[in-house]
């Protein structure tokens, strides 16, 4: 498939299911969904929807630059292999999907996960979102950016994943309930991004327009975040910068790491934070059943923010 600048083929989310469909037969990818088990656990403040999925087991959990899984992704994973205004991404699904249609947009050229996503990459995001809105409005997509070595970024070649919602009844992001009580605004000096006091984590959101005339806002919302987030990072003494960031046509969401795994067992990325924890085994199952998922967050975060004023050098 081919695409012009941001925008997608009109038929992209038919042709994504279809050449997942045929990786999926022919064993490309590696994904046993009849092996998953879901349990919905409402709180007050946050829904979680807790996943025993063994063929987890199987997806390395950590890469380096020389095993470099982006750099010649296999044909039969690519579905667009030039993208953006410059060509400057693919299309690529992932491998060890945590769901159907599971993919990601990858920068051509390698760059690291350790960089803030530039204003092209925000604009793909958002344009995929938009195209998938339309297409497939059936779901509910979302994608996420891993960065940081205490973020649960498996690779360092960078890469954003896009994902559904699971389709379980009651369950609702705490991030978009947030955004829900809000109208769209640029967080700035004087007005910080959305944060629930009610959370034992630092949080982060803003809620996006309906629609976005000017993609180049795109930049000032995330930007917004990412200071409050290195504001944390510096406040708590952290030795590197480390955080999820969630984006939906409706958000977005940043939440600073201090810690990759929960007892140095649990791995939790971006979709963890949303409330999504993926648990490869019995054992892991039991660890979160045991603690909870709002402590496991607690741990794995900074102390929430919520009514800390920021001046404008903080700012």
């Amino acid at each position: 498939m081919s695409s012009t600048g941001y925008d997608l083929p009109h038929d992209f989310y038919q042709q994504l299911t279809l050449k997942y469909n045929e990786a999926i037969t022919n064993g490309h990818i590696k994904f046993n969904g009849e092996s998953k088990e879901e349990e919905l656990i409402h709180n007050e403040n946050i829904d979680v929807v807790l996943t025993l999925l063994h063929s987890l087991q199987f997806r390395p959990e950590q890469g380096t630059k020389e095993t470099n899984p982006f750099a010649k992704p296999e044909p039969e994973l690519t579905i667009i292999d030039n993208y953006g205004n410059n060509n400057e991404f693919r299309i690529i699904f992932n491998k060890f999907p945590v769901i159907a249609n599971h993919f990601m947009i990858v920068t051509q050229k390698f760059k690291s996960q350790l960089t803030p996503l530039s204003l092209s990459e925000l604009k793909a995001t958002y344009k995929t979102l938009t195209a998938l809105k339309v297409s497939a409005s059936e779901d509910d997509w979302f994608a996420f950016y891993n960065s940081g070595p205490q973020s649960g970024a498996s690779q360092p070649h960078k890469h954003i994943q896009f994902m559904t919602l699971p389709h379980q009844k009651g369950f609702k992001v705490f991030a978009e309930s947030l955004a829900d009580t809000s109208e769209s605004f640029i967080p700035n000096a004087k007005r910080d991004p959305l944060q629930n006091p009610n959370l034992p984590f630092a949080h982060y959101v803003v809620k996006l327009p309906n629609v976005i005339d000017d993609l180049d806002d795109l930049a000032l919302y995330f930007g917004s975040l990412i200071q409050s987030t290195l504001n944390t990072l510096r406040q708590n003494d952290s030795h590197d910068i480390s955080y999820n960031f969630v984006m939906t046509t409706k958000y977005m969401l940043m939440v600073p790491r201090s810690n990759g795994k929960y007892k140095d067992k649990l791995g939790i990325n971006s979709c963890g934070i949303i409330g999504l924890i993926l648990c490869k085994d019995d054992e892991l199952l039991q660890l979160v059943k045991n603690d909870g998922p709002l402590a496991i967050l607690e741990a794995i975060g900074y102390p929430n923010t919520h009514g800390q004023s920021s001046d404008e050098y903080n700012y």
